[in-house]
């Protein structure tokens, strides 16, 4: 597989709507990473963790392949916590977190 081909187009559709945010872990902040957000409607099937299929608003997180992101890290976008509740595990291309955003 020519990962640098699809690094680089994941990188391209995470620009379309691309912010730059701190994760908190524990009592730390981490630096502020690149990463694309979407917020989860009808898609929701697509999930693959239950906590994420379960909440009133789950959350795609897109990001770089090596990005530091972790279960459990916290993160405020457009005003709402999200907390990530799994990571894919094939970070080949991309990293793929699910979210949920916390009332």
């Amino acid at each position: 597989m020519n990962t640098s081909f699809y690094q680089a187009r994941m990188r391209k559709i995470r620009a379309r709507n691309e912010v730059s945010l701190v994760i908190r872990r524990g009592d730390s902040s981490l630096s502020a990473q690149d990463m694309r957000i979407e917020f989860s409607g009808v898609r929701a099937f697509a999930l693959q963790s239950d906590a994420a299929r379960n909440a009133t608003q789950p959350v795609f997180i897109l990001g770089e392949p090596d990005m530091d992101i972790q279960k459990d890290d916290r993160l405020t976008h457009d005003g709402k916590l999200i907390r990530i509740v799994f990571i894919q595990l094939n970070r080949l291309a991309a990293t793929i977190a699910e979210g949920v955003v916390e009332e």
